[in-house]
């Protein structure tokens, strides 16, 4: 059939040309306008039973729209007016060949109908199958082998030159590499960067890596662009010096998100001043006429727009859907006009990274609960003894006793008391964190590095992960269900985590610490976004299993004052690699669970694919 469609479609097209189909396409499928969405509401019935759909057709010979099957069907048979257009999809249909047909010069005119539609509606163009470019037809009939990947393949694996004390980036980016939904999103070159600075964009340098680390060279990167950018962007890393990975992390994923938040700014910006001028072109010739463009007399296209005027029935009132406020959408915000969403970010790092953190402070006195749920990119967990007499002194042996320690009720004692609006006095009081929600990727950082005004010293106690992790007994609702009974007493443990702490070191309470009565939601980190804890009680019943498998580990081998940093990677299913700097070597998931661990890096079973 080829890109010209059917030869019944080139007689229709002789006879006809296509306006018949540009009209029907923006008008009824596209809905390239205000105007056209309303004709589509009002008048996009089936002429046969008066429905509208869930799927219609509309003739190209004649003003008629059918539903699919039987009435569209009687209208051909009628008529013998073979060619009709799909109104959900906008697809040609052909009923001599009986069967959708395909017209590149079609496809181009819905396309721009396509991109008229988005801007109409201030939002992103929708997915659409990938077309290759000319550029890349021609790359395609050049290498016309395609490339097999297999179990044994090195496609993703590059060494890392170390740049001078620098393990600790290339590790990290080894890992983010090996991030599955993090690959995708670049791989798919889905970031846009509008900025005229754009060597500057930390975001846009990720995105080469990934293209280099794919490309099927073998050789070892130089990691100085990213080094260079993320000095400039974090400055308290720029030096020669050895830094700490994980620290690291946090700064790099917090660049990201600026950077991706800034371009999500500039693009929304772009996309509302198209718009306007857009409109501002259409402004003089809107005041003679009410479509979007002029139409000849006695055309069918005029007759078509005429006959959807006079069949204009009134629609019946109906509610439209609000969208679910954000835990701290009620409070105060600082974020500017021009942030595209202040309640909530959907840029790619926080879509992967970002969970909710619920801290619930119990009054001792009234049993009042003060919620407070905060976004957080990594768990740390403390590997010290505690000075609990509950049983639980001694140092965590796995992660799971770490994550048990930082899940346990812990009483806050005399010295923090905080002022309960129950009892309107200061009361002592027991404070709980759970998980509201989780990432797609759940990243924990193991605390082996201890710092005191006495001596600087490394944990390198053996804590035991496990492959597959099960986080479901750490969420906040099966952590209420347990508190249905009395609490005896909890853990003493820090809560280590990038999160807002509930009370004030001096004894006094803060902001979201007080209004004990009932439950209030307090305002995390609203630079870093809500993604996770902000509908959270409707992400966990979407993704309801907190089943996780374990991707990626970093090790770090020495003591402070010399050391070095390596990663496990998961390269595919049930094959690992170790990379240390330049030297990529093979190793067994035992190697990986028998190593010290300093960073976990686990990602959501559920999105998992092969």
């Amino acid at each position: 059939m080829g890109d010209v469609g059917c030869s019944h479609f080139a007689t229709y097209i002789k006879e006809f040309g296509y306006d018949s189909f540009t009209v029907v396409h923006a008008y009824f499928s596209a809905c390239i306008g205000k105007e056209a969405r309303r004709r589509k509401a009002l008048s996009c019935l089936c002429h046969k039973c008066g429905g509208s759909g869930p799927q219609l057709f509309s003739c190209l010979h004649c003003i008629y729209f059918g539903c699919k099957g039987a009435h569209i069907n009687e209208h051909y048979k009628l008529t013998k007016h073979f060619m009709a257009l799909e109104l959900c999809y906008g697809m040609l249909y052909c009923y001599q060949c009986r069967d959708f047909i395909y017209n590149s010069e079609c496809q181009a005119i819905a396309e721009r109908h396509l991109r008229r539609e988005a801007r109409s509606l201030n939002k992103s163009l929708s997915w659409r199958p990938w077309s290759p470019s000319k550029l890349e037809i021609e790359l395609l009939l050049k290498n016309p082998k395609r490339r097999h990947v297999t179990a044994y393949s090195s496609i993703g694996l590059r060494g890392l030159l170390n740049l001078g004390s620098t393990c600790f980036m290339n590790c990290i980016v080894q890992a983010l590499i090996h991030t599955p939904l993090l690959r995708d999103y670049f791989l798919a070159e889905l970031h846009e960067c509008t900025s005229k600075t754009a060597a500057k964009c930390l975001v846009c340098e990720v995105s080469r890596l990934f293209q280099e680390f794919y490309s099927g060279a073998r050789g070892p990167l130089s990691l100085h662009r990213l080094l260079h950018l993320i000095w400039n962007h974090a400055r308290h890393l720029a030096g020669y010096e050895q830094q700490d990975a994980h620290e690291f992390f946090i700064a790099t994923l917090d660049v990201l998100h600026r950077h991706c938040k800034i371009s999500m700014t500039e693009l929304a910006a772009n996309v509302a001043a198209a718009a306007a001028a857009e409109k501002s072109q259409q402004q003089p010739q809107n005041q003679h006429s009410n479509t979007n463009f002029h139409l000849p007399q006695g055309s069918l296209q005029q007759q078509l727009l005429q006959q959807s005027t006079s069949n204009a029935q009134p629609l019946s009132a109906t509610t439209t859907g609000t969208q679910p406020m954000a835990p701290n959408a009620g409070a105060t915000s600082n974020a500017t006009p021009a942030d595209p969403n202040p309640a909530q970010c959907n840029c790619i790092i926080d879509q992967i990274f970002t969970g909710g953190l619920q801290s619930d402070v119990v009054c001792q006195a009234c049993n009042g609960v003060s919620t407070t749920i905060d976004p957080f990119w990594d768990i740390s967990l403390d590997l010290g003894e505690s000075s609990n007499s509950q049983g639980y002194g001694g140092p965590p042996k796995s992660l799971i006793d770490c994550l048990e320690r930082f899940t346990r009720a812990e009483h806050l004692g005399s010295s923090a008391k905080i002022k309960c609006n129950t009892c309107k006095s200061y009361q002592e009081s027991t404070k709980q964190l759970s998980m509201r929600t989780l990432p797609i990727v759940a990243s924990f950082h193991l605390k082996r590095f201890e710092h005191s005004s006495l001596i600087d010293k490394k944990i390198s106690t053996f804590i035991s992960f496990p492959s597959e992790l099960d986080m479901t007994p750490f969420m906040s609702q099966k952590k209420s269900d347990q508190q249905q009974q009395p609490l005896s007493g909890g853990a003493d443990r820090k809560a280590s985590t990038h999160s807002a702490d509930n009370v004030g070191a001096n004894g006094s309470s803060t902001p979201a610490a007080t209004g004990m009565a009932g439950s209030s939601s307090g305002q995390g980190d609203e630079d870093r976004g809500t993604n996770g804890g902000g509908n959270g009680s409707q992400h966990s019943r979407d993704t309801a299993d907190f089943r996780y498998s374990l991707y990626a580990v970093i090790n770090h081998v020495g003591t402070l004052d010399a050391g070095h940093y390596t990663a496990y990677v998961r390269h595919q299913k049930d094959i690992w690699v170790k990379c240390d700097d330049h030297i990529i070597t093979t190793a067994t998931l035992k190697q990986v669970l028998d190593s010290e661990g300093y960073l976990l890096f686990y990602h959501k079973k559920i999105l998992e694919y092969e």
